[in-house]
Order: C-alpha cells, then sequence, then structure tokens
C-alpha cells in the first residue's frame, strides 16, 4: 500500500466521521438562546411555533433593545408597496406599506407573537364613495402590526446559513459586506425573488378572495419559511458560485433545485422538525410528506398539486419542459430519492433509530449539496456536470459509498446518458499529477499555477491568474479558483472565464475544471487553440471589449464556439444582463431573476379562490 493510499483511507475515515451529526450543530451555541415566533412551514400547514436561535444573532439597536438586523441577516423594509409588470419589465409603486418597517420587538422586548392573525384581512382607507383613499397617488392600507412574516424570515435565513457553513466547512459572506437584507412586504405577487445585483431578498404579498366571500385577505410570502429558505439558497449558492453566468439555463435550473434543497435539509436540522416529519411518515420518508412539499400555500390558493414543488416524484427529464422550474424538479427527485435510501440503511445499522439516522442522513445530503459546488463548472453547465460533482463528493468524501445509488437514479432520471459515468472515470484519471507545497502562501499556490498552464490544458495563446483561495475546514481541501487571461504574464488582459482546482488535505490535486467552456472532446479543445484567438481578435475589431464586460468564450446553442461580453444592468427587484456578441453587437436582453413560483403555472385556478393582482385592488 502506498503512503498516498494509506492517507486518502485515513482521510474518508475522519471526514467520515465528521460527517455524522453533532448535537451542537442544529443550533450554533454562541450565545443565549432566544425563544421567537416563527411558522416551520407556512401558515397554511399549521400554527406558528415558538423556536430557539441564537441570541448572539439578533442585534440591538441605539437604545440597546433587541432588533432583528444581526451580524448576518436583516429584517428591512421600504415605505412603498410596489407593482410588479413583468411585460413591461417595470417597477413601479402601488400603495403606503402598512407593516412593520423594520425587526422590532414586542413591547416586553420579546419575538413572541402568538396571537397574530393567521389569515389576516387586508384593510383599506377608503372615503365616503367606498374608493381607495389615495395619498401622493397612492392606496392607504389600514396599519397592520404583524410581525410574523419579518420573524419567521429572519430564522429561516439564519437557519439556511448555518447549516450552509457547517456542511461546506467554510464562511459563505452572503449579501453586501456579510449582510444579507431580506425585504419582507415589497411587491404584489406570489412570489420572492433574490436579486444577484442587489444581493438581496424581496419577498411579495398575495391578496386572494374565498369562494362566496367578500372579503379580501393577505398572504405574506414571507411568513412561509421554505420560501424564504429556498431564496437563501440562491444567495448562498451566489456566494459559492461566484463566477456562474446568472443568465445561464443550466446555473438557473440547478439553482431551483439547489434552493429546494436547501430548504429541505436546513429545516430537518431542527429536531422539532425531525421529530414532526418522524410522526407525520411513521418512520417510512418514501411518500409525499410536509418537508418534500414547497409552500403549500401555492397548493391551497391555486388548488394545483400539492404545494408549489414536490421532491417526491419520479419525473425524467424527457416528460419535464426546460423552464427551469419545472426541470429542477428531476434533479431534486433523484436527490430525494437517493436520500430515502441513505435513510433507510442508516435505519437499519441504528437499530431502528429513525431520529440518528434521519440526523445522519440530513447531514449527508447537506454535504452534498453545498461541496458539490466546488466540482462543477465555474461559469456555465448542466444538470449532468452536478451529477457528476456529486460522484465526485462520494468518492472524495464518502469513499464511493453512495455513487452506485446516484448514478443509477440520475440514468433513470436521464440527467446522466449512458455514458456519463465512464466519461467522468475518463476525467478523473486525466487530473493532471499537482501538489501543492507545504504551508502554501497565496504567491506560492500561483507559481505552482504558472508552472502548470501546460499541464492544465490552457494554450499558449493564454494564461490563469488566481482569483481567490479557500479552506474547506471539516475537509481539509483548498479551493482554488482561477481567471482566463489573454496572453500570460501579471498585465495580461483577463477574460469573463474561470476554472477551480481542489487540493485535498494531503495537497495532491483532486479535481481541475477548466475555464474553457465545455472542454469535453479533442475535437473541441482543438477548436478552441484554433478557432478561440480569431474570436478574441474578431471581437475586439467589433468593439465588444469597450461595451463594460470583459471578453467570455461562450458557446451556442449548437456547441459551436463564440464570444461575448455581458454587463449587469438595472437593481434591486428589476435587473438583467446585456450580452454584446457577434451574433447581437448591438446587445440583447436576458434574465437573470427567474421568479419562485413560474408563469406557465401562473393563473391556473381550480381551488376556486381567486388571487387578485394590484390591478384588481384599484
Amino acid at each position: 500500500m502506498t503512503k498516498r493510499s494509506l492517507v486518502s483511507i485515513v482521510m474518508v475515515v475522519v471526514i467520515g466521521l465528521m460527517s455524522l451529526p453533532i448535537s451542537s450543530a442544529h443550533i450554533t451555541i454562541q450565545g443565549a438562546s432566544k425563544k421567537i415566533s416563527s411558522y416551520i412551514d407556512d401558515p397554511f400547514v399549521g400554527e406558528s411555533n415558538i423556536i430557539k436561535i441564537d441570541g448572539s444573532r439578533i442585534g440591538r439597536d441605539q437604545n440597546g433593545q433587541p432588533y432583528l438586523t444581526g451580524d448576518r441577516v436583516s429584517m428591512i423594509d421600504e415605505d412603498f408597496i410596489y407593482r410588479i409588470d413583468k411585460n413591461a419589465g417595470t417597477v413601479t409603486k402601488f400603495a403606503w406599506n402598512p407593516w412593520p418597517k423594520d425587526g422590532r420587538p414586542n413591547e416586553k422586548g420579546s419575538f413572541i407573537f402568538p396571537d397574530e392573525a393567521r389569515f389576516p384581512i387586508h384593510l383599506v382607507d377608503r372615503d365616503a364613495e367606498g374608493k381607495p383613499v389615495l395619498r401622493d397617488g397612492l392606496q392607504v392600507w389600514s396599519p397592520r402590526d404583524l410581525r410574523l412574516g419579518i420573524t419567521t424570515a429572519f430564522s429561516a435565513a439564519d437557519a439556511a446559513r448555518d447549516a450552509a457553513e457547517f456542511w461546506g466547512g467554510r464562511d459563505i459572506p452572503w449579501g453586501v459586506n456579510n449582510l444579507l437584507e431580506i425585504e419582507s412586504h415589497v411587491f404584489i405577487d406570489f412570489n420572492a425573488e433574490y436579486s444577484p445585483s442587489a444581493r438581496q431578498i424581496f419577498c411579495g404579498v398575495v391578496p386572494y378572495r374565498l369562494k362566496n366571500e367578500t372579503q379580501i385577505k393577505m398572504f405574506e410570502t414571507a411568513t412561509s419559511w421554505e420560501l424564504v429558505a429556498h431564496e437563501c439558497g440562491h444567495a448562498l449558492q451566489d456566494v459559492l458560485k461566484p463566477n456562474a453566468v446568472e443568465s445561464d439555463p443550466g446555473y438557473n435550473t440547478w439553482g431551483e433545485s439547489f434552493g429546494d434543497q436547501t430548504a429541505m435539509w436546513s429545516s430537518l436540522r431542527d429536531p422539532q422538525r425531525m421529530r414532526a416529519l418522524l410522526t407525520e411518515t411513521s418512520g417510512n420518508l418514501n411518500s409525499s410528506n410536509s418537508v418534500t412539499r414547497l409552500c403549500e400555500a401555492f397548493a391551497a390558493l391555486v388548488g394545483v398539486g400539492t404545494g408549489l414543488r414536490d421532491a417526491f416524484n419520479d419525473k425524467k427529464v424527457s416528460d419535464t419542459e426546460e423552464e427551469e422550474h419545472d426541470r429542477s424538479e428531476v434533479l431534486t427527485g433523484a436527490v430525494y430519492k437517493v436520500f430515502t435510501q441513505i435513510y433507510d440503511d442508516l435505519k437499519k445499522k441504528q437499530a431502528a433509530n429513525d431520529l440518528k439516522a434521519l440526523e445522519q442522513a440530513v447531514d449527508i445530503m447537506g454535504t452534498f449539496l453545498v461541496l458539490s459546488t466546488d466540482f462543477t463548472p465555474e461559469n456555465t453547465m448542466t444538470l449532468e456536470d452536478v451529477g457528476k460533482a456529486y460522484l465526485k463528493v462520494d468518492k472524495e468524501v464518502f469513499g464511493g459509498l453512495y455513487g452506485a445509488m446516484f448514478a443509477d437514479e440520475f440514468i433513470k432520471r436521464e440527467i446522466f446518458t449512458a455514458n456519463s459515468v465512464s466519461e467522468w472515470m475518463a476525467h478523473e484519471s486525466e487530473v493532471p499529477d499537482m501538489r501543492l507545497p507545504k504551508h502554501a502562501s497565496d504567491r506560492k499556490i500561483d507559481s505552482l499555477v504558472q508552472a502548470n498552464l501546460d499541464n492544465l490544458g490552457i494554450g499558449p495563446d493564454f494564461g490563469l491568474k488566481v482569483q481567490s483561495i479557500a479552506t474547506d475546514s471539516r475537509s481539509g481541501d483548498t479551493i482554488v479558483r482561477v481567471q482566463l487571461t489573454d496572453g500570460r504574464g501579471s498585465d495580461a488582459t483577463p477574460f469573463d472565464n474561470h476554472g477551480v482546482l481542489i487540493f485535498r488535505a494531503d495537497r495532491t490535486l483532486a479535481d481541475f475544471c477548466s475555464p474553457f467552456p465545455s472542454e469535453d472532446s479533442l475535437h473541441m479543445r482543438a477548436q478552441l487553440k484554433v478557432i478561440a484567438p480569431m474570436l478574441v481578435n474578431r471581437a475586439r475589431q467589433m468593439g465588444l471589449d469597450s461595451r463594460g464586460g470583459l471578453l467570455s468564450l461562450a458557446r451556442r446553442a449548437d456547441g459551436s464556439l463564440t464570444i461575448e461580453s455581458r454587463v449587469m444592468r438595472g437593481e434591486g427587484m428589476n435587473c438583467w444582463l446585456e450580452a454584446f456578441s457577434i451574433e447581437h453587437p448591438e446587445g440583447e436582453r436576458r434574465e437573470v431573476i427567474t421568479p419562485t413560483v413560474p408563469s406557465n403555472i401562473r393563473g391556473v385556478q381550480r381551488s376556486g379562490v381567486q388571487i387578485l393582482s394590484a390591478d384588481d385592488l384599484r
């Protein structure tokens, strides 16, 4: 047995032990715990609960009073409620915001609000003729001192980040300056959105009228714990994949599954939620349940399915649409199926200790979720790329224990082709033989990269510069992100193309994802070497490099190579990419925000409930 093999075996054993659940990991014990009211699902599932969170996460105002603006999450609201016109791409003010605009406690200094209306009635100030009163042209909605949207969103965000950082073994500095702002009441629509330009979460409010009733009620999407946790998944993935092209369909499809999985796995780190799930299912997770169903409010109001999406499904690529939400259910369903298999196996080993088996299975799935971001291409990716990343995480962290389960399920779901596993194994065999020096500084790591440009397949016309270096404290891995450059040397012009190298704790190179797009065949590699320099020259002649963004080598839909420059436009809820390419030098708009409720199921009504728009409130 070689020394390297022995080290690998020891690391697998150690990391495997580290992946077992630790009771203190479920609620980070940094300060005295604080009680807070929160729905653990959404109001259409059950009453709110009183949960405990780490008290150090709650900030203080200028008077020393507790305040839901901590070191990682800040609950804020604006003065207005907005109307969004998706067709026109406009966001306009519609009403004065009647909800509290901050995260203050009740008069007792507590965040427990047990007496709030579960389904509050929407009240509008009206004149003598019954028409809505307007102030400065905006409707005046009667003040409503309702806090459960604020407290639920805060608790969901805190739990999602705690979970991701535990599974990833690293700090995940989301938002702006490591602070994620969440606006709990912003616009009128059955939606919540994470904006990659603002690095902020915006939650909608949903006016609706029950069958045979005249009163309007208002559902706050912020009161759906898992809907907010889903959006937090987008915020976390945005940090874990900092170079992803925000308009890439593959990234956005993966992102919807990433968000749904963040909601599922992070919710199940709460012992109260775990026990409730085991009671609900009698320990048999092979069925639709309150955890697999995302946002049951959608089913209650729209009358479609059991929720917005359900992780318990048998969907395949061929029977889903390319629309990101629909296609994402294929990956989520596959991963959930493997989760049930892992849980069942662990339950047998734990002598029917369902709770212990569930704890372990959840932490295993969370580890796959977060670490898969290290082993996928940096800029654009497919579900097949994500599936291969799961195989890599299994090999590196779990010693190949679960790879066959994932491969079989991915093949059934058509995420993998018959050749996907063999292609992944071929990639594994081609990983260059590189080793970090002992006590590697940033300068030494950069020197190692520069000395191995040819081994990494970077042609003579291109170079790499180190973009960032991070360490996984659980596994000891070192994650080195690199950026492609035009030529070599310190003054080489950077492209908007990125790669990533993962070094193991024993300093050997575990994986390398090339900065070149879809470098998956000898033909493509030859095309890159010959055509890429020609494309760069042409793009510069057309002035694409002077449009505000870096040039980026990319693939067309037919797989051929092209070049473009992308610039983020807009701000807040209204942002998009403008792409300047050889085909469209004038620029074209590409959406970067994928609404939580997809457009292909908006307006479907089967429950007799009428969901209202801003126009219906006039």
